[in-house]
Parts: C-alpha cells; sequence; structure tokens
C-alpha cells in the first residue's frame, strides 16, 4: 500500500524526531515529497509505502506525537 499524508507539526513538536522515529520503529518506507519547516511551525508532504497494518500504525503513533495528519488526494509530486 502507498499512501500520501499532509503533517502538521506544531510548534512543540518541531524539534522532535518524530519521523525518525518512525522509520525505526515501523516497516515502512517513506518519501518527504515537501517540507517547510521553521522555528514557530512546520508542514511536510509525506508518502508512505508498506502493508496496510504497518502504515495505520505508522499514522497512529505520528498523531499520538502531536502530530496533525491529513491524508492527500492527488500528485503531490507535480505540485
Amino acid at each position: 500500500m502507498k499512501d500520501r499524508f499532509h503533517l502538521t507539526f506544531p510548534r512543540e513538536r518541531v524539534p522532535e524526531p518524530v519521523i525518525c522515529n518512525v522509520a525505526k520503529q515501523f516497516d515502512v518506507v517513506f518519501s518527504i515529497r515537501r517540507a517547510s519547516v521553521d522555528a514557530q511551525a512546520g508542514w511536510m508532504d509525506l508518502q508512505m509505502e508498506g502493508t496496510d497494518e504497518e502504515v495505520e500504525r505508522a499514522v497512529e503513533y505520528i498523531q499520538s506525537q502531536g502530530v496533525r495528519v491529513d491524508p492527500i488526494e492527488g500528485d503531490i509530486i507535480a505540485g
């Protein structure tokens, strides 16, 4: 399964290694397609590939870290 997500990081989560932890804890492959991060907040368009269960577990983990996760429709590579 290949899914795309828009992640929104609040100020207190910007310095945390949330995506690094996903790579270490879950059997998913991800690609950061676009991102913008500064000291105030950040966002990232992320493509994740893995089994349905593992992608779902990774998304739940990201959300549990205080990061908003929204699915993306369409082509984030071209955008």
